[in-house]
């Protein structure tokens, strides 16, 4: 990954849990901009340059996997995403089809923000 400071789109509407991301992140050295709705992120897409989303599912109104469909038929496409949940039934059939990018709740960070590092590695390849 590139020396250039990266930023994280964070959708959870659960704040406690959004901030305690935000200091994970942001001692990683990634900037963290978090949003309790996808109506707002879509706000500080338009605003930003975001290198990454991650969304929980479970959102009010439009969840995580509708905002991840949303995103991937947008101008955004090209912005990688993440999508975790700790109540993810109702969602098997979008899980089965991309486990690669799910993670459960709670999250276990040493590993969580490697995987965000090593994705961002592979964008910048391609």
């Amino acid at each position: 990954m590139s020396t250039e400071k990266k930023t994280i789109l964070y959708i959870d509407d659960d704040y406690q849990s959004g901030l305690l991301v935000k200091v994970f992140f942001e001692k990683e050295h990634f900037d963290v901009e978090l949003v309790l709705n996808t109506q707002d992120a879509r706000k500080v897409l338009r605003e930003k340059d975001i290198d990454m989303v991650i969304s929980d599912i479970g959102l009010p109104g439009e969840n995580g996997i509708q905002f991840y469909e949303w995103l991937t038929e947008s101008e955004y496409k090209h912005i990688p995403i993440f999508l975790v949940s700790a109540h993810a039934m109702g969602f098997s059939h979008v899980l089965t089809e991309h486990r690669d990018i799910f993670f459960e709740k709670p999250l276990f960070f040493p590993s969580f923000i490697q995987a965000v590092k090593d994705k961002l590695a592979g964008e910048e390849k391609s």
